[in-house]
């Protein structure tokens, strides 16, 4: 089993996101995700300038951290239409439910939770009150695999896609995560990139990454090995 994952650029000048753009590309990555959420006017100009690096057959998908106001979270992500955004993680803080409805309902990007969805129960919450189109599972921030589950097979029941994300993790973390994603048809996004930037990563076995490409072990378990 495979999917493909993308790769993250942190915060930093415009331009130099700009040419980790192209570089992620080169390493053969078709989906960037793009860590945003300080100031909207420089937010929109990390977009807009890696977009034009990168030109229009790659996925962009960004992430604001919980950064933003309601209402510079619709007037960035407004201004960022045009440049064919995947989604809108969590452009709000966590707490704020409301804010994140009323954001989406003005909005034509996707809207992400991502901190405002610990739990299987915050999912169910997340969807009565109808605030954002799509969750991002972390086993971390979960609790692990069961309640990743759990919260796949909620936001299912509601007709709605999940991603699967990490924190910082070795390939132990990222190849149980792996294993969720390709247990689930509602996950249909992965952003699985933690132990690639890693100097050393101290799991043996367990997936591959190749050039965006995450390769599920065919051996016992995880497959990792001891």
């Amino acid at each position: 089993s495979e999917f493909r994952t993308d790769f993250t650029i942190g915060i930093k000048k415009p331009e130099e996101m700009a040419k980790d753009a192209i570089k992620i590309v080169e390493d053969g990555f078709d989906t960037i995700k793009i860590k945003v959420g300080v100031d909207p006017e420089e937010d929109i100009e990390r977009i807009k300038r890696i977009r034009d690096a990168v030109g229009y057959k790659i996925k962009l998908r960004a992430d604001a951290n919980q950064g933003w106001s309601q209402k510079e979270a619709v007037k960035a992500v407004k201004s960022m239409e045009k440049y064919d955004l995947e989604l809108i993680e969590q452009p709000v803080p966590w707490w704020d439910i409301k804010g994140l409805r009323w954001v989406r309902e003005r909005v034509d990007i996707p809207v992400m939770a991502d901190e405002s969805v610990f739990s299987p129960q915050d999912a169910l919450k997340l969807i009565e009150e109808k605030a954002v189109d799509m969750f991002n599972i972390k086993l971390m921030k979960c609790g692990g695999i069961t309640n990743g589950i759990k919260i796949a097979n909620i936001a299912e029941a509601a007709g709605m896609e999940c991603m699967v994300g990490c924190m910082s993790e070795t390939g132990v973390a990222i190849t149980a995560a792996s294993h969720l994603v390709a247990s689930a048809r509602n996950i249909t996004r992965a952003d699985l990139d933690s132990s690639l930037t890693l100097v050393k990563d101290p799991a043996k076995g367990g997936v591959k990454i190749e050039r965006g490409k995450v390769i599920l072990p065919d051996g016992d378990g995880l497959g990792i090995e001891v």
